[in-house]
C-alpha cells in the first residue's frame, strides 16, 4: 500500500491526515502546510481504494520536467517529526473500511506519536451560534498522552457533542479505527459551505498548526501560502463591469 523513497523511522512523528469533505477544506489546509513548510515528497499510497489520478506538479518546490501529482502523495519533514497525507479524490465505498483499516495498522505499526484528522461540516449543522467554527473530537489516548492534548482547551475551538459530522468524510472512521488500535488521534473539523474554500483552508491551516503547539510555522513565517496550483482553481474574479 505504501511507497517510500527511502526508510524513515516515524517513531515519535505526528501525522495529519486530510479526509475529502464538505468544500476539499482539508485538503486546502494540507496544501497550504506542504507549501508554506515546503515538505518533502517522500511516498506514494497505491490502493484500489483510491480513485486513479494524475495531474501536473501541484506544488514549485516539488516540480521538475518529470514531476507528476497522484491521488495519494505523503510529505515529510525530518526536522519537525511530521508527516502529510494528501488526498485528491475521494474513496471508492465498498473499499473504503479495507483501506482505513490498512491505513491505522501503518500508523500503529510505525509508532507514531498521534494522528491529527482534519475534516469539515456543512454550516447548517452548526446550531450554537455562539461558539466559533471550529469543532475537534479525541479519543481518551490523545487527551492522556499526547503532548500537545493541553491546547484542546482554547476559547477559539469547541469540543464536539453532535455524534456524526455530516460531510466530514471518513475521519469518525478512521478516529474510531484507530481508537481501537490505542493510538493518540483526534478530528479537528470546521463548519464551511461549497463554494471558494481557500480563505477556509487557510484559516484551518492556522488552527492546526494553533492545536499543534504553533509549532509548524518557522519562526520567520507569519502566516501560510497558499501553493501556486491553487491560482485558477476556483476560476477568475468576477468582472467589475458585472456590477
Amino acid at each position: 500500500m505504501f511507497s517510500f523513497k527511502r526508510e524513515i523511522d516515524f517513531t515519535g512523528y505526528s501525522f495529519i491526515v486530510p479526509s475529502v469533505s464538505v468544500g476539499n477544506v482539508p485538503q486546502l489546509a494540507a496544501d497550504a502546510v506542504i507549501e508554506t513548510l515546503q515538505l518533502e515528497p517522500i511516498g506514494l499510497l497505491w490502493s484500489p481504494a483510491l480513485v486513479p489520478i494524475v495531474g501536473a506538479p501541484a506544488f514549485e518546490h516539488t516540480g521538475g520536467s518529470d514531476a507528476i501529482t497522484t491521488t495519494a502523495e505523503l510529505y515529510v519533514s525530518q526536522e519537525k517529526k511530521l508527516l502529510v497525507l494528501q488526498l485528491r479524490a475521494p474513496l471508492v465505498g465498498p473499499l473504503r473500511q479495507t483501506f482505513l483499516d490498512e491505513l491505522g495498522d501503518f500508523v500503529r505499526d510505525r509508532k507514531f506519536s498521534h494522528a491529527i484528522l482534519l475534516s469539515s461540516c456543512f454550516s447548517h449543522e452548526k446550531f450554537d451560534i455562539r461558539t466559533g467554527p471550529f469543532r475537534y473530537v479525541a479519543n481518551e489516548q490523545y487527551e492522556a498522552q499526547s503532548p500537545d492534548a493541553a491546547h484542546l482547551k482554547d476559547d477559539r475551538w469547541t469540543k464536539h457533542s453532535g455524534g456524526v459530522i455530516h460531510g466530514g468524510g471518513f475521519a469518525s472512521k478512521l478516529l474510531d479505527g484507530l481508537t481501537a488500535r490505542q493510538v493518540p488521534a483526534v478530528v479537528f473539523f470546521m463548519y464551511v459551505s461549497e463554494g471558494d474554500n481557500t480563505a477556509e483552508g487557510l484559516m484551518l491551516a492556522r488552527m492546526l498548526n494553533a492545536i499543534s503547539g504553533e509549532r509548524l510555522l518557522a519562526s520567520e513565517r507569519t502566516d501560510f501560502r497558499w501553493p501556486s496550483s491553487w491560482k485558477h482553481l476556483f476560476g477568475t474574479a468576477h468582472p467589475r463591469t458585472l456590477y
